[in-house]
């Protein structure tokens, strides 16, 4: 029924077609053969001019409507590809920084032996919401909000790297130098006397909130992203996108 429906306005507009096309033929039966008052091949002329004009612009309209939904299809492709490509780079991201932290095999020794190694700016790493609003025109309200959610826990992930960076350039680094403790073995009671315990307690925990943020979103962003990739693909089932690189 609704196919049917989608066909009405180009039935309509052959079926004017072919009556503009009887009135100009009768109109020019009516002139040259004068089997019809001159009056009403004017008026026939005047019909035939105003269907004409009618189809005109009702093709016009068609083809507008046309391009204007086409146009928008392209963009919400669009949207969707640049949102699946954005989650893998996330993923691409959480892995890289996570893979330094893996290298420790308990918190003692991540939260003192780690270097604090400089990440890259991810501020481009963002999903772009505004092109992603579709999604709650076609019932998807749920996924545009999981979608909110894991770019938070993205961003709180590289925050919490950052300021972990940053804690041992300035604080716990300069501390570890002070006291000679690099390449010593030392208990987590002697570590703490040496650096003093907000120095060791920050280091420890600013270590651990990061791992467990990394291991949160490396696992989150598995599902947000197989999540999206079967809403694209009910959105656009004859449609191609990026296939899971993992």
């Amino acid at each position: 029924m609704d196919k049917k429906r989608d066909y009405l306005p180009e039935l309509v507009g052959v079926f004017v077609a072919l009556a503009a096309l009887n009135l100009w033929y009768f109109s020019s039966l009516a002139i040259d053969k004068a089997v019809l008052p001159s009056s009403f091949a004017l008026w026939a002329q005047l019909c035939t001019a105003a269907f004409g004009a009618f189809f005109g612009s009702y093709c016009a309209f068609k083809l507008r409507k046309h391009e204007e939904k086409q146009s928008q299809l392209n963009s919400r492709k669009a949207a969707l590809d640049s949102c699946l490509f954005t989650l893998i780079r996330q993923r691409n991201a959480i892995h890289l920084i996570k893979r330094e932290y893996d290298k420790f095999s308990s918190p003692i020794i991540r939260a003192i032996c780690m270097p604090a190694n400089k990440h890259p700016e991810y501020k481009d790493l963002r999903l772009n919401f505004d092109e992603l609003s579709f999604l709650a025109e076609l019932g998807e309200i749920q996924t545009l909000l999981e979608l909110t959610i894991e770019q938070e826990l993205f961003e709180q992930m590289t925050y919490s790297a950052e300021n972990r960076t940053k804690f041992c350039l300035e604080k716990l680094q300069p501390a570890l130098e002070l006291h000679d403790i690099d390449g010593k073995e030392f208990s987590e009671n002697e570590l703490r006397n040496l650096l003093g315990k907000l120095i060791f307690d920050t280091a420890k925990n600013a270590s651990e909130s990061t791992y467990k943020l990394l291991k949160a979103n490396e696992q989150s962003n598995a599902k947000t992203w197989a999540k999206m990739y079967d809403v694209a693909k009910t959105i656009f089932p004859d449609k191609k996108f990026l296939k899971n690189p993992s």
